[in-house]
């Protein structure tokens, strides 16, 4: 189908960061916005609208869209308020993604869209100016900056085109490679080669940057001290990492992956946690989930899918199998000390909470929205950057721990089982739990074991890694439970597993409107997380004992090669 120009739609802005203009129809002539050409003459200009771009690249990975209806939709807080599109998306049973472009909370897929190709086009922008002979130097005799700012733009590219894979079924490639004629008429390409796109940059700005030579300015990532090239690397290549996990649709997606390379990446691990530090009198460093996800008491509530495998009293089993609306609030009983009820509160002690969950009991939601949102537990670990620093604090996002579960989830997938088994048990002593001594065993403790599958089984090895990466990483990364959810196999039925072109885009590029998810839908998570029949657990044992038989078979075959 032919399509409109796409000057409009995919945000090739004029002096977006210098001039604060908005993005506009270059078709229609706007004689109070400068033009490009005008609006990026001096270094100065050209250095903020690129190094700009990544605020808007974090405005999207740390902001409301779509941060926010992932965790819940992944089931790791639960709340039925209509805010950032958490009712509609949220509630079961689930129904396809609303892509009209009238609707009300068209926000989770229309922001991340269109910040994504504001952050493109500045840097676009910026890299043609310096193709075209400008540098990035104060005056004759000052240092020469083009060569770091051309690396940072590129880093930048690749975290934009790097959400727009992992949340979309398809994008636009915009880069200073693509002439202004091109630009009118591109076509979107599917998610995998958008992806392609930024490991190709990746590898660009990973080679460039430990070659070193330079500093990467405080300002321009986070306020939390200048990059050298080794910083930049490590950071570009955990992001790479982390991406690279969150591609996969599907369990076999999942397990097709270069889990070699991955681990590779991963062993190299983080100098310092990667995040950003809001300054006293305020920038524009702030993670909106980790206050209105997390801790807000009005907002949300821990969702019983994410802690319910800690209980040893059954009260989770017999909620997951009741009917949806006679699935009521319980109380855990638990030994895991990270959950409700162990030691004193650091602030609110009129109420029992562990080192990350607390119990709040009564749910703020109504009841005729769905009791099964109800939950008596709250994520608490948020909470300090408010009581103890007024959100004035370093908000961390990319941590070495992450990196150690996409470790083990690598050496799990290699057939490197003891070392998978190490990661585990690390975590689990966090939370005060026995260790695993068997990596083909299921958790110790007895009738106490956690975690706890649907059926009141002990979970096995997997099991307990998928439930130590859910408690330990909540919130700290844009959708991490909900792309995990989504490469396990773990969404609840019908959900969608990746978003449209955003509907107001559609319609202005000219194409049909179309959706992901609900009964029958294209790209809807298959009924595999609430089947807990007999039938149902032997086909899914079946089917990993194949998987795990195939990925040991090929790991012989390695290492035969090898000898």
């Amino acid at each position: 189908m032919r399509m409109k120009k796409l000057s409009s739609t995919i945000g090739l802005c004029v002096a977006t960061v210098l001039a604060g203009s908005a993005c506009l129809d270059l078709e229609v002539q706007n004689l109070n916005a400068p033009d490009r050409e005008r609006a990026i003459q001096t270094p100065g200009d050209v250095e903020a609208l690129v190094s700009g771009g990544f605020q808007t690249w974090e405005n999207v990975t740390q902001g409301f869209y779509p941060g926010s209806v992932m965790s819940c939709v992944a089931d790791s807080h639960s709340s039925s308020w209509g805010n950032f599109g958490m009712r509609d998306n949220c509630s079961e049973p689930r129904v396809a993604w609303n892509n009209d472009a009238s609707y009300g909370s068209n926000a989770v897929a229309r922001y991340p869209w269109q910040q994504s190709y504001l952050s493109l086009a500045g840097v676009r922008d910026g890299l043609l100016a310096i193709e075209g002979g400008l540098r990035i130097q104060e005056g004759p005799g000052e240092p020469d900056n083009t060569d770091r700012l051309v690396l940072f733009g590129k880093f930048i590219q690749a975290l934009n085109f790097s959400n727009l894979a992992v949340i979309y079924d398809q994008a636009f490639l915009v880069t200073e490679a693509v002439t202004a004629d091109e630009l009118g008429m591109l076509e979107p390409v599917p998610s995998d080669q958008v992806w392609a796109k930024a490991e190709e940059l990746y590898a660009e700005v990973i080679q460039g940057a430990e070659r070193g030579g330079f500093t990467i300015p405080s300002a321009w990532h986070g306020f939390s001290g200048d990059w050298d090239g080794p910083r930049l690397a490590e950071v570009a290549r955990g992001m790479r990492t982390r991406y690279r996990t969150q591609m996969p649709r599907t369990p076999a997606e999942r397990q097709a992956l270069n889990w070699s390379a991955i681990l590779a990446d991963a062993q190299m691990g983080l100098s310092e946690p990667y995040g950003c530090v809001r300054e006293a009198g305020g920038n524009w460093c702030i993670h909106q989930p980790k206050r209105y996800n997390a801790w807000f008491t009005g907002w949300t509530r821990k969702d019983n899918r994410e802690i319910g495998p800690s209980d040893a009293s059954g009260n989770y089993q017999q909620w997951i199998s009741a009917p949806l609306d006679q699935r009521t609030p319980f109380d855990l009983d638990t030994d895991d000390v990270r959950i409700a009820p162990v030691g004193p509160c650091p602030f609110a002690s009129s109420a029992r909470c562990g080192k990350y969950h607390r119990y709040m009991g009564n749910s703020p939601f109504p009841a005729d929205r769905g009791i099964y949102h109800y939950s008596n537990y709250i994520d608490w670990r948020w909470a300090y950057t408010w009581y103890e620093h007024r959100y004035e604090t370093f908000w961390p996002d990319l941590v070495e721990k992450e990196l150690e579960f996409i470790a083990a989830e690598a050496n799990y997938n290699l057939g490197n089982m003891a070392a998978a088994m190490e990661t585990v048990n690390k975590w689990r002593a966090n939370g005060e739990l026995p260790p695993f001594t068997d990596v083909n065993g299921v958790a110790p403790g007895g009738d106490r074991c956690v975690p706890k599958n649907n059926d009141g089984s002990c979970g096995d090895l997997w099991a307990a890694l998928k439930y130590e990466k859910r408690i330990e990483l909540f919130l700290y990364g844009m959708g991490t439970a909900y792309f995990d959810d989504r490469g396990w196999g773990d969404l609840v039925q019908h959900s969608w597993m990746q978003l449209p072109i955003p509907g107001i885009e559609l319609d202005l590029l000219l194409m049909e409107i179309y959706t992901f998810g609900g009964p029958g839908g294209a790209s809807s998570a298959p009924d595999i997380l609430d089947d807990v029949t007999p039938a149902g657990l032997r086909n899914k044992a079946r089917i990993f004992e194949m998987w795990r038989k195939a990925a040991q078979n090929a790991d012989d075959e390695t290492i035969e090669r090898r000898r």
